[in-house]
């Protein structure tokens, strides 16, 4: 739909050229007729005029005046004038200045002013297509401009490639360069409920919004759950960054940063701003940190026999005193979070390395590995500790195996794969605890919980788009999924293809 004004002095002129024609049914919206040009210039101030009818000779501003004002605004706006008998010499100036046509007062015909409207709205359709065509040119170019520089930023910051970086486009970022790591927080959480395809998804849109709210900025996937944003300094950057993200998305991030003097530093810069992150182990509550040399306290590891006489024969309210107070000590030391964290391996294993199953011993070892703070490995470490203790108590006394375990949880799963699902309800179902459902899911199926239920309702989402005439949104709550936009987007995530392309395809 295109705007269209009528500017003429004359009130009869003006409602004569408004009923000549059904506006609606040309493709466009009358958004007022005004008797001068001044009077229309305010107008236009509001709105982008597409259509400008104008009387030549009017008082304040004449519609000569008028055009050039709104060929201003409006480079591509068609004009076209309405002239009496002696105002010749007016319209060839007009004409000359880029007017589509003119009209005669005393000789209008409505037939011959439609004619006229159908040939500026099709010469405006014929420049829509050609912009259209000419900005998805330039969006492409840009695109794969853009994928080159995050391609050659990637080399730079993970394998220390020295090649001459390649700034064109990006002046802005001269140095000084501020790199920020942008870390999912709560990642295991956050990957038991919405599983690796959301998280993958979500980071492609908040790659795209980056670069919608940011002009020149580069934005990169590290680890498949990380973003590295290269962007010009500005001390302030980060914590506008942090509302932006919470506006955003409802995953938490810690943001890291350093700053870059030029872009041979760009690889240094990188690791000190992942390694800021790493702050978050110490100061849980906060989630912004600028980089700081760290300098980590030596661990003296407690050794075997002490940890056998600290915490054998296993009492939870003992157990629970002396971790708490050892964790204690080690915050004010600020030991290396790894040292930490394999300390608290060493101290599930010696514990219980001849008592149960090595292989779970492990998983339950990297469940302490993947903590983000020392609360939360503080928590970990007591928990592994307790369901350890249960599984050697109940050993022998099982009323069912692992596999019937999976078992009775994936019939289960095929049953309510509609309704809500989660490890806990699950866990609950087969009677065990949440972390070592999760454990043995990953071990006998090799993937996590919630990818194998999206897995599924995909699938079951391709049996309905293949074998019924079900619309897209019926499909999605059929197959489990509450929302249909997130079914969408997922859809193609997995398929490449949107739901209703899918159909098509299946049906050739």
């Amino acid at each position: 739909m295109f705007n269209a004004m009528i500017v003429d002095d004359e009130p009869v002129i003006r409602f004569g050229l408004k009923a000549s024609i059904n506006w609606e049914e040309e493709g466009l919206k009358l958004i007022g007729d005004f008797p001068n040009g001044e009077k229309a210039l305010e107008a236009m101030e509001n709105q982008q005029v597409d259509l400008l009818i104008t009387d030549i000779k009017m008082p304040i501003m004449d519609g000569l005046t008028l055009m050039r004002e709104a060929l201003k605004r409006n480079p591509n706006v068609k004009v076209v004038l309405v002239s009496s008998y002696n105002d010749f010499e007016y319209v060839r100036e007009g004409l000359k200045h880029g007017a589509v046509d003119y009209v005669l007062k005393p000789t209008l015909e409505p037939e011959e002013f439609l004619q006229l409207i159908q040939k500026c709205v099709e010469l405006m359709k014929k420049e829509q297509v050609i912009e259209e065509k000419l900005h998805l040119v330039d969006e492409t170019v840009a695109i794969k401009n853009r994928y080159k520089l995050e391609q050659q930023l990637k080399r730079i910051l993970i394998k220390h490639n020295k090649l001459e970086f390649s700034y064109e486009g990006f002046n802005s970022l001269q140095s000084p360069i501020m790199v920020i790591y942008l870390k999912m927080f709560n990642l295991n959480r956050v990957m038991d409920q919405k599983g690796k395809l959301y998280i993958s998804f979500m980071l492609d849109e908040l790659q795209e919004q980056f670069y919608l709210q940011y002009e020149e900025c580069i934005c990169i996937h590290i680890n498949e759950t990380d973003l590295v944003v290269v962007i010009r300094n500005d001390k302030d950057e980060p914590q506008k960054l942090k509302g932006w993200l919470q506006a955003q998305t409802d995953i938490p991030f810690t943001i890291g940063y350093d700053i870059a003097s030029n872009f041979k530093e760009l690889p240094e810069s990188f690791h000190r701003s992942e390694e800021a992150c790493s702050r978050r182990f110490f100061h849980a509550e906060e989630d912004v940190f600028p980089y700081l040399p760290l300098e980590y306290g030596q661990v003296k590891r407690l050794k075997g026999e002490q940890l056998k006489q600290f915490l054998l024969p296993y009492d939870k309210q003992k157990v629970t005193e002396f971790l708490t107070e050892h964790f204690q000590k080690r915050a004010l030391e600020e030991v290396d979070p790894t040292e930490m964290k394999d300390e608290a391996c060493d101290i599930i294993t010696h514990l219980f390395v001849d008592k149960i199953d090595v292989t779970l011993l492990l998983e339950k070892c990297s469940i302490l590995k993947k903590t983000e703070t020392m609360q939360e490995l503080h928590n970990a470490l007591l928990q592994q500790l307790e369901e350890c203790e249960t599984i050697v108590a109940n050993k022998g006394d099982k009323l069912y195996g692992d596999n019937e375990l999976i078992d009775s949880a994936l019939e289960y799963i095929h049953r309510n794969y509609t309704d809500e699902l989660t490890l806990q309800k699950i866990a609950d179902h087969i009677h065990i605890s949440r972390n070592y459902f999760s454990i043995l899911f990953k071990r006998f199926l090799n993937q996590n919980f919630i990818d194998y239920v999206i897995d599924l309702r995909i699938k079951k989402a391709k049996e309905l788009l293949e074998h019924s005439s079900l619309k897209v949104y019926e499909v999605a709550e059929q197959s489990g999924f509450g929302d249909v936009k997130y079914f969408s987007k997922l859809f193609k995530k997995t398929t490449g293809l949107s739901p209703g392309d899918y159909r098509t395809e299946q049906q050739k």
